[in-house]
């Protein structure tokens, strides 16, 4: 059995490692349909290439205002929703994080390092 979870989490690591970046324009996509005037980074272990086969890729979607928790949480799902549309296979581990311009500020404080996604 361990050597089954073994193969597995080496798997998710390497699709993790090798299709990020793609997974990260399909949900950038998505944010930019919805909410045009949206940026899009990529934050966490990914961005400051740490990741290993339990990461998960987090992506910060940071609108003009900040929303409130219950707004926040339907922006998340509206989002999800529009990039499993576009591709974005069910089983891909994306943390959506949603900021406004004083949320932003607190992600400063804590993210090392935060990659810009073009929604190209």
């Amino acid at each position: 059995m361990a050597k089954k979870i073994d193969v597995l989490m080496a798997k998710w690591f390497f699709e993790l490692r090798d299709t990020w970046r793609q997974a990260a324009q399909i949900v950038a996509r998505a944010a930019k349909a919805l909410y045009p005037e949206a940026k899009v980074y990529v934050i966490g272990s990914v961005a400051e290439d740490r990741f290993t086969a339990i990461s998960d890729l987090d992506i910060l979607v940071v609108l003009p205002y900040d929303p409130d928790p219950r707004e926040r949480l339907r922006i998340k799902i509206s989002i999800m929703r529009r990039a499993f549309d576009e591709g974005l296979p069910l089983h891909y581990p994306v943390d959506l994080h949603i900021a406004g311009p004083k949320r932003l500020q607190e992600y400063r404080k804590y993210v090392k390092r935060m990659i810009r996604i073009d929604d190209a």
